[in-house]
């Protein structure tokens, strides 16, 4: 048996060179398998700081697309459907770039610029505004999925007091990541109502931090808003926020994605284990050998776990 096989069995299978447990499993190893995944973060999250710009997603969603599942969802529902309006898909650009320039992620800016200010600085006199917003979703039906999930999304979307709608998906740098904005507004021009509707606030929600395991730290983030319900001059605002939830991306090209390199390499790294622990028990149950404090079984149904997890991770978020 040459040299590399020799090593290779070293660290894959039970022998004696590594006291009949594959080397992979020894304490000195699982710490040097941490250490790796922690430091890979690390430098991850450090490329940007250096000036050097971590792809994300170049996703290929149409606002048309964006609009029609709109439009599905509320005729499920029963309400009528909104019209395309030039005016709100100005708006909506014209609000995804000043997030990009200004690089935030949230419905009102650093230097409070509100979202209500891009209905009228295309000349948009609302009675009702809503905005939805949505990041690094790659394919409609996913982001659309994500704010039907979400009681404030969900409002914006259904809501009989909107009459029109525009769309724009914007691309570029936030963050020193590449990323794919969904703007979606809505509205009902002053002209279009002859009496005011009351509308009662909706709550912020709390926002909900995933609890990162130590192999799957890595989510970048898509990330969505909920929507801004605002009646126009005169009448009293109505803000509905909703913090990020996190969601998976369908179709995309991706160059270099935190969440799925990060994602790649902590699904490599659970599956080898797994299948060093599977193969491990087999030899070690065949050969009679005995271990104090063995817990395979244990040990495989945790990893286990966390492999399903990072499985059905979802990248995306809204807002």
């Amino acid at each position: 048996m040459n040299t590399a096989a020799i090593t290779l069995s070293h660290f894959l299978f039970p022998r004696h060179s590594n006291n009949h447990k594959a080397k992979l499993l020894h304490s000195s190893s699982l710490l040097l398998l941490a250490l790796f995944l922690v430091v890979y973060q690390i430098i991850l999250r450090a490329l940007p700081l250096s000036g050097v710009k971590i792809l994300g997603y170049a996703a290929n969603i149409p606002p048309t697309e964006i609009i029609n599942l709109t439009n599905q969802r509320r005729a499920e529902n029963g309400v009528t459907a909104l019209s395309t309006s030039a005016l709100l898909t100005e708006a909506a650009r014209l609000k995804g770039e000043h997030m990009l320039s200004q690089d935030y992620w949230a419905h009102t800016a650093p230097d409070g610029t509100e979202p209500w200010k891009f209905f009228t600085d295309v000349g948009y006199k609302y009675r009702y505004a809503g905005e939805n917003l949505a990041r690094d979703f790659s394919n409609p039906n996913s982001a659309m999925e994500a704010w039907m999930a979400s009681p404030s999304h969900r409002e914006n979307l259904l809501s009989g007091k909107y009459k029109e709608i525009g769309v724009a998906v914007v691309e570029g740098d936030l963050g020193g990541v590449d990323t794919t904005l969904i703007v979606s507004l809505f509205g009902t021009q002053f002209s279009d109502t002859t009496s005011q509707v009351p509308v009662v606030a909706a709550k912020p929600q709390i926002e909900i931090t995933p609890t990162p395991l130590a192999l799957a730290t890595l989510t970048p983030t898509p990330q969505f808003f909920a929507g801004v319900i605002t009646p126009t001059q005169g009448s009293e605002k109505i803000i509905i926020l909703e913090e990020p939830v996190q969601e998976r991306a369908g179709r995309f090209q991706t160059l270099i994605s935190p969440f799925e390199s990060t994602r790649g390499v902590a699904v490599a790294t659970t599956v080898l284990l797994l299948v060093v622990l599977v193969i491990d028990g087999i030899i070690v149950t065949r050969r009679n050998i005995t271990r104090i404090g063995g817990r395979t079984f244990a040990h495989i149904a945790f990893l286990g776990m966390i492999l399903a997890i990072l499985l059905i991770a979802k990248v995306g978020e809204i807002l």
